[in-house]
């Protein structure tokens, strides 16, 4: 079977199971992440081989094709998945389900309804199986998950829209015409004030992923049937499904669609997995594939900055260094305002700001204007963190007009 390309052997447990998942999680977090856990199943395989001897009595009643959902339960409640002992277990059990046909998955499934589980746990075996289904029949996958769509806590909706995607690979007709079923059934009624559905918007955006690629005009009229404000969140979600061939006609949909603003921000956002390792270079092929306006590169290098530039809570100064030197060459505007947002953005992570200061006030006397140092201090981790030591810094502005502009921002107006 093919897995997910993305979803490493053991990996594809761990997230579906949606142990490192959340809406809230970044792209690149959730990268990071899989690294982790893929060495540790690594480790995990390999230490499970060498006591695969002494497993015989439990080896054997996993080929019945049983699992011993409690035991595994109880496990998970008393390490959370700490131990390398449960980590063989996950594995072997993994085994037992890559070996299940769907509709064995399914039964899988029924038993774990009928069992007495925590609800936390019972949503992680089900994530667990759901991962397998989408994989093997997608489909069935959508259908069997379809009655827990309405419910925001199961976590499913995710992985509905994973399946969705992968069904509109083999029969776009079909997967588009089930999403339009939902709608008009009232599925996806809002109860938000302000009328979103973030479970619609996330399902549209894994259709889309996959029409826009086989069929574009009816992606592009999907997009247009949008509500304007659902909009900029579509394009948000939609912007990590989108392959490199396809930047460009993504990038003339979103510029259609967006205010500027808002385009350069969903363009931006398809930048902070292109540089997560400091290749600046396949984040220039990226500006040279969307023809990236001034304003469009200026976000670009923006979020590009912002996602490389710390560690253990500081901004990391060789990476400063050469992310800048690189955000010369693309926006030299943008490069004087994204280090000093990036620095001041170090504080909200518990660095010092006798560092961060430093910092701002070193780059500031290189851009030979007062860019940088007024990024800083018009950052909202230096406004609402250091007001006080920064009200100093605000005389060394050189150009009048800017000093009083700053001056005159709420959080430094002297307190009656």
């Amino acid at each position: 079977m093919k897995m997910n390309p993305w979803l490493l052997p053991g990996v594809a447990l761990l997230v579906t199971g949606g142990w490192i998942v959340s809406g809230k999680r970044s792209a690149a977090n959730l990268e990071r992440e899989i690294e982790v856990l893929t060495a540790r199943i690594r480790v995990a395989r390999e230490a499970g081989d060498d006591a695969s001897a002494a497993k015989g009595e439990k080896a054997a009643k996993e080929k019945d094709g049983k699992i011993d959902w409690k035991d595994l339960a109880g496990k998970i409640s008393k390490s959370n998945m700490g131990g390398m002992g449960d980590m063989r277990a996950f594995m072997r059990m993994q085994k037992l389900l890559l070996e299940l046909s769907p509709e064995e998955l399914c039964a899988q499934l029924d038993e774990i309804e009928a069992l007495d589980l925590e609800d936390r746990t019972r949503k992680q075996f089900r994530g667990m199986i759901y991962g397998m289904l989408v994989d093997k029949d997608p489909k069935l996958a959508v259908e069997r998950m379809s009655a827990e769509m309405g419910d925001d806590e199961s976590g499913v909706q995710w992985q509905i829209g994973m399946a969705l995607g992968k069904w509109a690979k083999t029969d776009p007709a079909g997967a588009t015409a089930w999403l339009d079923r939902q709608i008009a059934a009232g599925v996806f009624e809002s109860k938000a004030l302000d009328g979103k559905n973030e479970n619609l918007i996330r399902i549209e955006s894994a259709l889309f992923g996959e029409l826009f690629k086989s069929n574009p005009a009816a992606a592009s009229a999907r997009v247009a049937a949008l509500p304007e404000d659902q909009r900029a969140d579509f394009f948000r979600q939609s912007s990590y499904m989108i392959k490199s061939a396809n930047d460009a006609e993504f990038a003339k949909l979103a510029r259609e669609n967006l205010k500027p603003e808002e385009a350069s921000e969903v363009l931006a956002n398809k930048t902070q997995m292109l540089a997560l390792k400091g290749d600046f270079g396949k984040v220039d092929e990226y500006i040279s594939r969307v023809n990236a306006t001034e304003d469009e590169k200026r976000a670009i290098v923006g979020k590009t900055m912002e996602s490389n530039l710390y560690k253990d809570g500081k901004v990391d100064a060789e990476a400063l260094e050469k992310a800048y030197t690189w955000a010369v060459t693309q926006s030299p505007g943008g490069a004087n305002e994204s280090a000093g947002k990036a620095i001041g953005g170090s504080l909200w992570r518990g660095g010092k700001f006798e560092d961060a200061s430093a910092l701002a006030l070193e780059y500031n006397a290189r851009s030979g204007n007062d860019e940088v140092l007024a990024a800083f201090l018009k950052s909202d981790a230096v406004r609402n963190h250091s007001r006080k030591e920064a009200l100093p810094m605000i005389d060394q502005i050189r150009d009048p007009a800017l000093q009083a502009e700053i001056r005159a921002l709420p959080q430094y107006k002297p307190k009656p």
